[in-house]
């Protein structure tokens, strides 16, 4: 018992010492059995249905630490008398991002066993890839080990193969701040002749609702958004455009900087489809080099993956029609 306290102490400091915006908990289901559990003398059942539950904290996008408790299943077998096998387990976790969604890990740590009257601490060692199907919600597929489980007969090994969901709490998206209505501008009754004005626009397309994923491809929603700075060049034609892709630090620099380019092209051409000269069009990639936000969070990256789209200044007259 002075083993599970133990375990369940660095379990709670665990949730206790983390931020919330990084701690997870989740379930999984699956098969568990064991290997070198069998003697001559002695029977072994078959798979058993096992489940577990789990609470983990992500130190960054690569290394976190993870506790839990697995239920192995109703278990007869050399030196396991049809006992219900326990596990409390505690590893740190390492993981290799594959894509936006998509990561690989790996864990290593230890488990205390409880079978029956018996117990034992075992080595854990666990491999699983992980889908994020939102923000906060993540489904894996694992498979874990434990070895060296001592039976005082033999010495057995449990296998365990789960699909598991999670949940990582904090990530909510900020409020949208309200919008402020201009006063209308009343008319002058004698109104001063017209003056040249400058003007200068800016907007930034974001690359995860505006390409598809790893594609220089605008979506739909790309090209409506850029009706407006077609209706903006096209009203004024001494307007110029500069065109610039940015990406976050995920892959390699080369395949970044050229994927930058594609994006600021593929921008350009549908301009130039639109009636818009290829002479008033700049287009260039800055692949990583330019970051807005931290590469560090899944936040930040969607942030750097970006088209920005500059109209630099220019100047044009406002005609003010004739008051009635």
């Amino acid at each position: 018992m002075k083993k599970v306290a133990a375990m369940v102490s660095a379990s709670l400091l665990l949730a206790s010492t983390a931020s919330m915006a990084e701690v997870y908990v989740g379930g999984k289901v699956g098969e568990s059995w064991f290997n070198g559990a069998c003697t001559s003398t002695s029977d072994c059942d078959d798979n058993k249905e096992a489940g577990g539950v789990f609470l983990g904290y992500d130190l960054n996008e690569y290394l976190g630490i993870e506790a839990g408790y697995d239920y192995l299943g109703k278990v007869s077998a050399a030196g396991i008398d049809d006992d219900t096998v326990n596990a409390f387990t505690i590893a740190p976790k390492f993981s290799l991002p594959l894509s936006d969604q998509f990561s690989a890990y790996l864990k290593a740590g230890g488990a205390y066993v409880d079978f029956g009257s018996k117990d034992d601490m075992s080595y854990l060692g666990a491999a699983g890839v992980q889908y994020m199907a939102t923000k906060n919600l993540a489904v894996r597929l694992e498979y874990q080990k434990l070895t060296d489980i001592n039976t005082d007969v033999v010495k057995a090994n449990n296998n365990l193969a789960t699909i598991g969901v999670s949940y990582k709490f904090g990530g909510a998206e900020e409020e949208p701040q309200p919008v402020v209505q201009a006063e209308p501008v009343k008319a002058e009754p004698t109104p001063e002749p017209p003056k040249p004005v400058t003007h200068v626009y800016k907007k930034d397309l974001s690359a995860s609702s505006s390409f598809a994923l790893n594609s220089a491809q605008l979506t739909e929603s790309a090209k409506s958004d850029l009706q407006e700075v077609i209706g903006l060049l096209t009203e004024y034609p001494q307007a110029d455009v500069v065109i610039t892709g940015h990406t976050d630090s995920t892959g390699s620099k080369q395949y970044n900087q050229v994927l930058s380019e594609r994006r600021a092209n593929s921008v350009a051409d549908f301009l130039t489809e639109n009636g818009i000269q290829t002479s008033r069009i700049s287009t260039k990639g800055m692949g990583e080099l330019q970051p807005v936000a931290s590469n560090d969070t899944r936040e930040g990256r969607e942030k750097n993956r970006r088209v920005e789209i500059v109209v630099p200044e220019f100047e044009y007259k406002v005609t003010e029609q004739p008051t009635m």
